[in-house]
């Protein structure tokens, strides 16, 4: 989907004098990767939530990463060894929106016990099923990682800087007449493949790029869609709870004008920065 409108002649022309270091690539993928791996050990050891939401977002940057390097070429590479690692991601997310479900009924004082228990029982059944799969998922990912080894391309000055631009400028305009629907959530994850990726691109980018409005602008397309979520578990069957709905409507109208308020001139907003003078800075 995201790989297929970045293909420039130029950019593939790029000599390779301008071209980030391989190296670095490879060491910025191992690194992302081993804390992927230790993060999904770790859930495994401990079956602290933290740790399986610490592996879903490393799973994130590695994909963020593996959508900018697939741009390189005309057919992508690496989306399709990383497969095995999405299914995986998957299974997570069914633990964690569980989890999250029980965290939102709490944060509502919801009386509804079935919903809870529901819930709870969603949980504890899809951990256990991803527990009893541990080992397999382990050695998917270590199968995974061997696959990939190797097979990241040289990314080129000029080829990253081409992506950022072509994705913000996609962005700004999907959001130019905003819709809340699931394409304005399609744009939160854009902006978080240029949030993720920046850690490694920013010393050979030339465009500014202001992560502090990028990050409030993911935070509040978030929240919205948080809630949007929320409206629909206690609409359901299981919980119809109308004051929490009511409560959950009421805030979902602020969220929808701090957006538009926040949205607009998207582009020149994400790509000025302002220097503080010397006096704020100390």
């Amino acid at each position: 989907m995201y790989t297929a409108m970045f293909k420039e002649s130029v950019v593939a022309a790029a000599p390779p004098l301008f071209a980030m270091k391989k190296r670095e690539e490879e060491k910025y993928f191992d690194k992302q990767w081993e804390t992927m791996t230790a993060s999904l050990a770790a859930y495994m050891e401990t079956e602290d939530p933290e740790d399986l939401h610490r592996f879903r977002v490393q799973v994130k940057k590695l994909r963020a990463f593996i959508i900018m390097a697939d741009s390189v070429e005309d057919v992508p590479g690496l989306a399709p060894l990383f497969k095995p690692v999405k299914s995986i991601f998957k299974k997570a997310g069914e633990i964690r929106n569980a989890y999250m479900n029980q965290q939102l009924g709490n944060a509502h004082h919801t009386g509804n016990n079935f919903l809870m228990e529901s819930q709870q029982l969603l949980q504890l059944n899809a951990h256990r099923d991803f527990k009893l799969a541990g080992d397999k998922h382990l050695d998917k990912i270590s199968r995974a990682q061997h696959q990939l080894e190797g097979k990241i391309p040289p990314i080129s000055d000029l080829h990253i800087n081409l992506f950022y631009q072509k994705l913000l400028q996609q962005i700004a305009d999907a959001v130019k007449n905003i819709k809340f629907n699931e394409g304005l959530h399609e744009c939160r994850k854009l902006v978080k493949i240029l949030i993720y990726n920046l850690k490694l691109v920013r010393p050979v980018l030339t465009i500014g790029l202001n992560e502090d409005y990028l990050e409030q602008i993911q935070t509040a397309i978030g929240d919205w869609h948080d809630c949007v979520l929320a409206i629909e578990l206690f609409s359901g069957g299981e919980a119809n709870d109308k004051v929490i709905v009511g409560s959950l409507k009421k805030e979902m109208t602020i969220l929808k004008r701090n957006i538009r308020v926040l949205i607009k001139d998207f582009y020149n907003q994400a790509t000025t920065v302002v220097d503080l003078p010397i006096e704020q800075i100390s």
